[in-house]
């Protein structure tokens, strides 16, 4: 028999390094790795956690190149444990927050390939966001998560798009502001206006008077189902289509069109796939978000061409794209 590839073990065994890696995150072993306490001893003193059962999952943690070990047992930090601490915008809140919403959801993901409905819906009864809404800590780790990526990709929009005119932004469904904060910092003269549910909010006040921004920004509170804020030269949506199917995709850009005056824009801030999978490992994580959309949410990634056909249906008209250095892109669109 010939020898199983590796790419095939490390799929097998994709559940029990996740979980490997969320613990890792609960116990902060990154933050205590990084800043060299490498010895399962002392991580074990200082976690509060059994020594035999840590030395094993540090163990682990290393086949997998989250650590690497060192010859005489210490562990030390790698590229890959760098990404999960919590104190730069990485993934240690992502993967925190996955851990609660999508793991059991995607334990019936052939529910979701019978159906093509949302396994998350078949599991809890209602939707995802129906559910963050009855609780708080679900919502907050959702939040957090949303804003360490929020302010990895904020800085990088506000650095690509071209920003002449804009005296008003909206950050509509912004949850606690981390995009809009990096907008008015590159534009100190404009001000802005963060938009969304009750929920979505939590949190929001505080990080925008963290960043000084606080005086000119107004948080208003509101579905986009129903209505966003007027008055707005760009209407910036960070992560939000991609949370709905095609019907509501339309619904929520058909009531920003409501808001906008003739001359005001409309950026999509999306992550980009492309027409044709001919550079997996480039769009690995695309692809796994596009699918977690399907399983959780029932909503979807698109392609530039698919984001047109929405934003048409909505009477605006793509007028560009705005390449980041990002695995994120965005989509301008005006009225039509």
């Amino acid at each position: 028999m010939s020898r199983i590839p590796l790419e095939a073990i490390r799929l097998m065994n994709g559940f029990r390094g996740y979980q490997l890696a969320v613990a890792a995150c609960r116990l902060r072993l990154p933050d205590l790795v990084a800043t060299g306490h490498g010895d399962p001893d002392e991580l074990s003193a200082l976690t509060g956690t059994d020594p035999g059962s840590l030395r094993r999952v540090l163990r682990g943690l290393a086949a997998w190149g989250f650590f690497a070990e060192d010859p005489g047992g210490a562990y030390r930090a790698t590229p890959v444990s760098e990404a999960f601490r919590s104190d730069q915008p990485g993934l240690r809140d992502m993967a925190m927050m996955l851990s609660k919403e999508g793991y059991a959801s995607w334990a019936e993901l052939m529910y979701t390939l019978e159906t093509g409905k949302p396994a998350f819906e078949h599991i809890y009864g209602k939707s995802r966001w129906a559910r963050m809404a009855e609780d708080p800590e679900d919502a907050a780790l959702f939040n957090a998560a949303m804003v360490a990526t929020s302010k990895r990709v904020g800085s990088e929009f506000a650095a690509a798009y071209d920003f002449k005119g804009v005296e008003v932004a909206v950050d509509v469904a912004g949850g606690n502001g981390a995009l809009l904060v990096a907008v008015l910092r590159k534009l100190p003269a404009a001000k802005g206006i963060l938009f969304d549910l009750p929920s979505g909010l939590a949190g929001a006040r505080q990080l925008v008077d963290e960043a000084g921004v606080i005086d000119r920004v107004a948080i208003v509170e509101g579905s986009f189902f129903e209505s966003v804020p007027t008055g707005g030269d760009l209407y910036m949506l960070k992560s939000i289509v991609h949370d709905w199917d095609d019907e509501h995709a339309v619904q929520i850009l058909r009531t920003c069109r409501r808001a906008m005056h003739p001359t005001a824009r409309l950026v999509l801030v999306e992550r980009f796939i492309p027409q044709r999978m001919d550079s997996p490992d480039d769009y690995l994580g695309t692809v796994m978000s596009d699918l977690h959309m399907m399983v959780v949410l029932g909503g979807r990634e698109r392609t530039t061409r698919e984001y047109g056909a929405l934003l048409a249906a909505a009477e605006l008209n793509l007028t560009r794209e705005v390449q980041m250095d990002s695995d994120f892109y965005a989509v301008e669109a005006r009225p039509a």
